[in-house]
């Protein structure tokens, strides 16, 4: 059982939840047991990630070079891994959450997120090591920018004259890169939130917040909304409809499957993917494979299976040809490439091709995590609840990997009964909590 590291990476508020000591000490047991001697660092935008870095630079020995490519999107962090023959990456971001927020990701030589084994063997080792007396070098570069903006480059090959976009680049990793991008390409388009300050990423805009979009959408724009660290990818449709990644993977699914692209004809999503998407994956014949919450898994279950397309609701999309993770800027790179393809808007697609079930998801906070008993109780409280109101439909109550929050779930196929079992059923909850 890990402790420290969640669904993606370690995290928390730097100097109350998350202290030097513990970076500091996870860098000194990945020495021991990876034994890198170069290290790749990329980060956000959050103001405490230089305090971060110095605090990974005193976990290594002097034996180890920590190379540090400033602000980019985590996406890029297998291209500069693989570019420059870096041992190891670590990327210095919190994602979605608040600008208080920060932590690490751990990224192996071959770009993919750290196996948990190798999470908890760093754990364990913990409390048996002492930190070097003498700390790591920093070493600034910008290559790493100049590389990724390549890669983008090259794949980019759309007719941008069919296209208006409206970016929300969330204040976050992605505010410079996507639009040195659309320049390069003479893309129609405009940008908000592309002024990060340190403290505003993430601050009711971005992935988290498409209603933001949502409000600036006109003249039938297409919008791209991406997260902190640009690994997700949110998007509003010319109707200003939010599009989530259930959407996006239908549209990629049936692209690639066009192409003779869609390895195995397999498809990977997560437990949190909308009914409606699943009804859509067996209309198309696609075999569909299910995961825990959280792109890693994702990942793992494509690379068991040899899928070339797996994603999560929430807009993290991986597309094993081009990355072995998730990146906003090519997913909608790819999105635009099957709209171009299929010679459709993206709400037109979403109208031929995906019904979505009325769903709601609800965040409870918690003082502390529940355990496994707690969470099978209120599991029987809602089986008990849709069985007496026959629920067309489903619910899924889980412990948040990254926050202490409570996350429930409810979906039916008319918006009336989801609301009504959602309301009942947190009702039953919070009085279960308290």
């Amino acid at each position: 059982m890990k402790k420290y590291f969640g669904t993606d990476g370690i995290r928390g508020i730097p100097k109350e939840t998350l202290s030097q000591e513990l970076i500091s000490s996870i860098c000194a047991s990945v020495e021991i047991l990876i034994d890198p001697k170069s290290v790749a660092i990329i980060s956000d935008t959050r103001e405490s990630s230089d305090e971060i870095l110095n605090w990974i630079s005193l976990g290594f020995s002097e034996n180890v070079k920590i190379y540090n490519h400033g602000i980019l999107p985590s996406g890029s962090m297998p291209i500069i891994l693989k570019k420059f023959d870096y041992d190891l990456g670590i990327i210095i971001s919190a994602s979605h959450n608040p600008a208080n927020y920060n932590g690490i990701k751990l990224i192996q030589k071959n770009g993919s997120k750290l196996d948990d084994d190798i999470e908890i063997q760093i754990e364990n080792r913990l409390n048996s090591l002492k930190l070097p007396t003498k700390g790591s070098e920093i070493i600034n570069l910008s290559d790493g920018h100049d590389e990724y903006l390549r890669y983008l480059q090259e794949i980019t090959d759309i007719n941008f004259d069919n296209f208006e976009i409206i970016i929300d680049a969330a204040n976050g990793a992605a505010f410079s890169v996507i639009k040195e991008l659309l320049d390069s390409k003479n893309a129609k388009y405009r940008i908000i939130n592309d002024t990060p300050n340190g403290l505003n990423i993430n601050d009711n805009c971005g992935a988290t917040s498409p209603e933001n979009l949502q409000n600036e959408i006109k003249n039938r724009e297409i919008g791209a909304s991406f997260d902190g660290d640009a690994d997700r990818l949110i998007m509003v449709d010319e109707e200003g409809t939010i599009v989530n990644g259930d959407l996006i993977l239908t549209l990629l699914a049936k692209y690639f499957s066009e192409l003779n692209n869609l390895k195995n004809n397999i498809v990977v999503s997560t437990v949190m993917s909308n009914y409606g998407f699943k009804q859509a994956m067996q209309k198309f014949d696609f075999d569909l494979i299910e995961t825990p919450v959280g792109d890693k898994y994702v990942a793992e279950s494509m690379n068991k299976y040899d899928a070339s397309l797996g994603g999560e609701q929430s807009g993290h999309i991986i597309i094993a040809d081009l990355l072995p993770v998730g990146d906003g800027l090519i997913t909608l790179i790819m999105v635009l490439k099957a709209l171009e393809h299929f010679g459709m808007t993206l709400c037109d697609f979403k109208n031929e091709n995906l019904y979505e079930y009325p769903q709601k998801l609800t965040n409870i906070e918690l003082t502390n995590k529940l355990n496994d008993e707690e969470i099978e109780y209120i599991n029987q409280i809602a089986l008990d609840m849709s069985i007496n109101k026959d629920l067309d439909g489903r619910y899924l109550i889980r412990n948040s990997g990254t926050e202490p929050l409570l996350r429930v779930l409810v979906e039916a196929k008319s918006a009336e009964a989801m609301q009504d079992f959602s309301d009942e059923l947190l009702t039953k909850i919070n009085k279960y909590l308290n």
